[in-house]
C-alpha cells in the first residue's frame, strides 16, 4: 500500500468519504483504526485536520509487514460494544445507535478464519462493515478463493457472500483510482446495501 500513501491516493480517498461520515457522525468526527501486523488507534479525523491526516499517520506509524482484518474488526468491535453483554445464537447487542465502518485495504488478509468469525459474531451486533479495496489489489492463490479468481479483491467479495450470519452485515466494492467515480455515485456505492441493514437490525432491536 506504499504506492498509494505516496501517491496521495489514500489520501483523496480518505477526504471523499469523510463526507459522508461527518453526516452519520454527530460531532464531526471520524474514529480511524490502522491495520497491518498490529491495530493503532489514533486520534480521530475532523474537518479541521483531514487535509494533513493521512500524512501524519504514516510519520507515527510507518507500514507493517502483513494485513490482519480480523484483528482490526477485533479492536473496532471492542471499542463499541465491550460494555454489552455477550450475544448468544438468537440474541443480538444493543446499543444507542448504529457503527457503520469505512474498511478500505488494497489485498487480502493473512488471518481469514479469524476475521469470517468476526464478521459472523459481529451480524448480533449494530455495526455494519462497508468493506473497500482500492488500488489493483494482490491477487490470492488460496484454495478456499478459487470460486472469485478473476476478482482483484477475492476474499473481500467473499465476505460479501459469507454464509451463518444472523443478517447480512456488509458489502463490498473496490475503485481503480479514489476519483474513479463521482461524489453521487460513491455515495451511492457506500450506501448500497446500508439502509436495509439499518431496517433488519432495528427489527432484532439492536438500536431504536
Amino acid at each position: 500500500m506504499d504506492k498509494l500513501y505516496k501517491t496521495g491516493a489514500v489520501q483523496q480517498f480518505a477526504e471523499r468519504i469523510l463526507a459522508l461520515g461527518c453526516r452519520l457522525d454527530d460531532d464531526g468526527e471520524i474514529d480511524v483504526f490502522l491495520f497491518g501486523k498490529n491495530v493503532h488507534h489514533p486520534e480521530p479525523m475532523t474537518l479541521a485536520n483531514c487535509h494533513a491526516y493521512v500524512t501524519g499517520l504514516r510519520s507515527k506509524h510507518p507500514l507493517e509487514g502483513d494485513t490482519r482484518y480480523g484483528r482490526a474488526m477485533e479492536a473496532i468491535r471492542e471499542l463499541y460494544f465491550s460494555n454489552a453483554p455477550p450475544a448468544g445464537p438468537s440474541q443480538v447487542r444493543k446499543a444507542d445507535v448504529p457503527t457503520y465502518v469505512m474498511f478500505v485495504t488494497d489485498g487480502s488478509t493473512s488471518n481469514m478464519g479469524m476475521t469470517e468469525r468476526q464478521l459472523r459474531d459481529s451480524s448480533h451486533e449494530p455495526i455494519f462493515w462497508q468493506f473497500m479495496g482500492i488500488g489493483q489489489g494482490r491477487k490470492s492463490k488460496n484454495k478456499r478463493l478459487l470460486a472469485f479468481a478473476d476478482s482483484d479483491f477475492p476474499f473481500l467479495e467473499k465476505l460479501d457472500e459469507l454464509s451463518g450470519r444472523l443478517i447480512d452485515n456488509g458489502n463490498y466494492f473496490s475503485v481503480k483510482r479514489p476519483d474513479e467515480y463521482s461524489d453521487d455515485a460513491l455515495y451511492e456505492l457506500l450506501m448500497a446495501e446500508y439502509p436495509e441493514w439499518v431496517k433488519q437490525a432495528r427489527a432484532l432491536g439492536m438500536f431504536r
